[in-house]
């Protein structure tokens, strides 16, 4: 025999229970299945609760884990600026970003020092050769401190261009080998061994005598 089709779960109803009584009698059932579903929750997620509702009557019930007191001050301070915090940051931030401006101003102002003195450095350079008078030929009590410091880095580079010069001479191999002891000893006509060079005839003509 073929079962009869099953209906399905069907939806409850919802709508205000009629009379006090009846309305006291299921919200004290409901509210401890609330209660109980709450500290379930607590308990398989790891969260903090809080619930608060009124009975009909309006007595208050509660609860809350760790507490409704905790949960409550945590819920007031949630997301609430520190305003203090704030303004201490931001007077911080505007201190080091002072303190780069005025970094940064100062080293434009060397920058733009060194450029206009390497252009007079230029010019004086310039106008020395110009007159045909070189810095090395004027009395050094006669300089100005610019030309002296223009003095001092042609120095400069003239002794690096020397020590280079000096290096590059001493690994460049002899132009010549130097002779032999025996050969500065030898005699300018031939061997000194001996006498061999004499005429042989000489001894004969003494000995006839």
């Amino acid at each position: 025999m073929a079962g009869l089709p099953s209906k399905g779960r069907r939806r409850t109803q919802m709508w205000m229970i009629q009379g006090t009584d009846a309305r006291q009698v299921a919200f004290s059932k409901r509210r401890s299945g609330l209660f109980k579903k709450a500290s379930e929750l607590c308990t398989l997620c790891a969260v903090e609760t809080a619930l608060v509702v009124f009975s009909p009557g309006g007595k208050a019930f509660s609860f809350g884990q760790p507490g409704v007191d905790t949960s409550m001050n945590r819920l007031a301070y949630c997301g609430k600026p520190d305003f203090a915090a704030i303004r201490r940051a931001e007077a911080k931030q505007e201190a080091i970003l002072r303190q780069l401006n005025k970094e940064y101003s100062d080293l434009l102002k060397k920058v733009e020092a060194e450029k206009i003195r390497g252009e007079q450095l230029e010019q004086m350079r310039l106008e020395s050769q110009s007159q045909g008078q070189s810095l090395v030929d004027r009395p050094i009590n006669e300089l100005n401190p610019e030309e002296l410091l223009t003095l001092k880095s042609m120095m400069e580079e003239l002794k690096e261009k020397l020590r280079k010069r000096m290096q590059e001479l001493s690994v460049e191999p002899a132009a010549s080998t130097p002779m032999s002891t025996e050969e500065s000893n030898a005699s300018p006509g031939g061997s000194t061994k001996g006498d061999s060079s004499a005429d042989p005839h000489d001894h004969d003509v003494l000995h006839e005598h």
